[in-house]
């Protein structure tokens, strides 16, 4: 060899050595680099950064809702069929029991057909790689990523045993349409728990794991089915399955559980609601992330009747354009509670276009739906259904100098009636008229002690006037307190509170809060029980203006309309449930469409009819507790309110019930010819017009009704 042809040898080596040693230099600083900023195993902390959905629940244990970052459901290992451990291991990581984080076969692999390909598409990650990557770093494929994938895995296989990073890993893989982890995912595709998964579907399953929307059997069941063949080989040759096992859950039939809508097509409001005092009291991490277990008193049998007499029933009048949506005209909501516990069975909030919910936000005029109040407090203070007071025109000064002159529904006047004759009627000035004997503060106590929380007493626009017996209010009532003011006359004279939460509890199991039955005695239990009597005549008498609401059982209720049909209401009651439904505007506008007409009660009452046909389907029908110190069946005419006599015509005479010591003991003056001067309870002579006013103040029973209660505000009032 010439000299410098050796030189030029020389050179070529020095170059090499020197492109060698710079090369060395830079990978051992960049691993410097790398090792300066490596993750400590403090810094592998994977409980930190668990994400589980906060899973709502109806009163039967079905779920209502998850509210969530990712759809994930943990599972303990325990509870992992060993099929499907197994499954996992074989297809994504053979070594694992072997390996302490990475393995550099795997790796050596993946690089040279990385290099080959001049792309990093090819993986070379072990169980515990994968799991650092889902839980630390991102999911681009850049070697960057993988050098800190590498030091992450060394850190976890230091902090957690192989069992745990393989609970974590089977928990938080992503497997197709939303879902993360093994548990979620099996009820996705097969409607069941993971512990209950047969060979075929743990192969299926774990084969999810490459790419769960590709091998997805929802979309592509072929290619779904080749990957579970993969899995199913790879098991028998890890060993772990015989050939025969293998062949036979091969051929097993896939049997899916169908992709339902996500969120849930049922109960947009109660979740609205419950999400909201969620977020309100635990904070939004807690709530997507935190595995909150929310235990509601709603039964989607119930909700799902609401909502579908809503959307049977309710006409579509106009519909107004929002920015980003539109609002269905008449808008509606409906609360229905159980009458002896105050549980929410039911709720809806408005017809699903919006978050805005009407139910418990919506202060409305109740219009008529406000007399049974006005005749709480006349029965608890002496008047009874037979009583008698006359239907005619009427005129009261108004503050501004004219005169106002309240009229009935159809411009028509009955004369003498009986209490019972007028509530079913609705009759507006015989209404009017008891506020006036009685005194608006009377009859706002009452109501105030059944559940109205919204009633002005004070300042120059109050509720202290005359109007206060038509539902004329201020400010108005909500839904979801005339639910429960009604439940006082459902319950025998005891008011219980709507709840709809009944337990919370932590990732761990740990209750953080629970509610049940509130209840408080507000009402004498005959006067409760008498005023029951008195409005089931509103659905199941001839003249009634609730019949639309009849339902084949024992029932009571009231209609309710606002001035110029702006709210049309009913509300009521069985023994077993309390519901009210609303329907209107958002703002006072009349319910009159094109092609429709107007809205009136009469649509609340068919829609509360239908409500509760269906959620009562099932429950045996019963009739409303008869207390001690009610006389029944008593033979009265309704022209005089007396005792009938046989002079008395056969459609003249009514069969009532009264408080003992109210009923009346004198016979009927009207038809009775020779009738004499009677005397009432007391022994006192009377005067009586038969076609007037009851010509004294009525009879004062024995008992004395509880006073005033303090109204809490309410937990989903602002």
């Amino acid at each position: 060899m010439h000299s410098n042809e050796r030189g030029s040898v020389q050179v070529i080596g020095i170059v090499v050595l020197l492109v060698i040693l710079v090369s060395i230099g830079v990978f051992s600083g960049i691993l410097a680099g790398y090792l300066k900023n490596a993750p400590s195993v403090e810094d592998v902390d994977i409980e930190s950064r668990r994400s589980l959905p906060t899973i709502i629940y109806d009163v039967n244990g079905q779920v209502l809702t998850r509210l969530m970052v990712e759809n994930r459901a943990w599972v303990p290992l325990e509870d992992v069929p060993a099929n499907l451990m197994n499954a996992v291991v074989a297809v994504e990581d053979h070594t694992f029991y072997d390996h302490h984080g990475i393995s550099l076969r795997r790796i050596a692999g993946a690089l040279w057909h990385d290099l080959k390909h001049m792309s990093p598409d090819q993986g070379g990650s072990t169980i515990t790689a994968q799991l650092a990557k889902n839980v630390f770093l991102s999911q681009e494929k850049t070697i960057d990523r993988k050098i800190w994938e590498a030091l992450y895995a060394f850190q976890l296989e230091r902090r957690y045993t192989k069992d745990e990073i393989l609970e974590y890993y089977l928990n938080w893989i992503y497997l197709g349409h939303g879902v993360y982890g093994i548990e979620a995912a099996s009820q996705l595709y097969f409607g069941k728990p993971v512990n209950q998964l047969s060979l075929g579907e743990c192969a299926l399953l774990a084969g999810l794991a490459k790419s769960g929307e590709l091998y997805s059997p929802y979309k592509n069941m072929e290619a779904s089915l080749r990957r579970r063949r993969i899995v199913l080989k790879r098991m028998v040759d890890v060993g772990y399955i015989s050939s025969e096992e293998a062949d036979k859950a091969a051929e097993e039939e896939v049997r899916l559980a169908g992709l339902k809508e996500s969120g849930g097509a049922v109960g947009k409001y109660v979740r609205y609601m419950v999400r909201d005092y969620l977020l309100g009291k635990y904070g939004k991490d807690a709530v997507y992330r935190g595995g909150l277990t929310v235990k509601t008193t709603i039964d989607l049998k119930a909700q799902r009747a609401a909502e579908s007499s809503f959307s049977s029933l309710l006409p579509k009048g106009r519909v107004e354009e929002r920015e980003g949506y539109s609002l269905t005209y008449p808008q509606c909501a409906l609360v229905a509670i159980d009458a002896q516990t105050g549980a929410i069975r039911a709720l809806v909030g408005g017809r699903g276009e919006d978050e805005y919910n009407r139910a418990i936000k919506a202060v409305r005029s109740p219009g008529s739906a406000m007399k049974p109040f006005v005749y709480t407090a006349a029965i608890a203070s002496g008047y009874t259904p037979a009583t008698i007071v006359v239907d005619e025109p009427i005129s009261y000064p108004a503050g501004d100098g004219s005169m106002w002159s309240p009229k009935n529904y159809n411009g028509k006047y009955n004369g003498a009636m009986t209490l019972r004759q007028a509530l079913e009627q609705s009759t507006n000035t015989i209404s009017v008229k008891l506020v006036e004997a009685l005194g608006p503060e009377t009859v706002i106590s009452y109501a105030k002690r059944m559940g109205i929380t919204s009633l002005v007493e004070k300042g120059s626009k109050n509720d202290k006037g005359l109007a206060l017996a038509l539902g004329g209010l201020t400010q108005g009532v909500t839904p979801i307190e005339m639910a429960e003011a009604y439940s006082v006359l459902a319950n025998g004279g005891v008011k219980v509170t709507p709840y709809i939460i009944s337990e919370v509890r932590d990732a761990n199991g740990i209750i953080l809060e629970s509610h049940g039955p509130n209840k408080e005695i507000v009402l004498d239990e005959r006067t409760a029980y008498v005023m029951a009597d008195m409005m089931k005549g509103v659905i199941s008498s001839a003249g009634g203006t609730g019949w639309r609401a009849n339902i084949g059982r024992p029932a009571a209720g009231k209609t309710g309309t606002a001035d110029s049909n702006t709210d049309a209401w009913f509300v009521g009651f069985t023994p077993d449930m309390v519901a009210s439904v609303w329907i209107g505007e958002d703002t006072l506008r009349e319910m009159r469409y094109s092609g429709y007409g107007v809205v009136g009660s009469g649509k609340a009452a068919e829609i509360w009819g239908s409500f509760m046909k269906q959620a009562l389907a099932g429950t045996t029908p019963r009739d409303f507790n008869v207390p001690e110190g009610i006389v029944s069946d008593v033979a009265i005419c309704r022209t005089s309110g007396e005792l009938a006599t046989a002079s008395c015509p056969e459609s003249d005479v009514a069969y009532e019930k009264f408080v003992v010591g109210t009923e009346p003991i004198s016979s009927c003056s009207v038809h009775n010819i020779y009738a004499q001067p009677h005397t009432d309870n007391q022994g006192n002579g009377v005067e009586h017009d038969p076609y007037g006013q009851v010509d004294v103040a009525p009879q004062t029973p024995s008992y004395t009704d509880s006073g005033d209660s303090q109204q809490p505000q309410p937990w989903w009032q602002p």
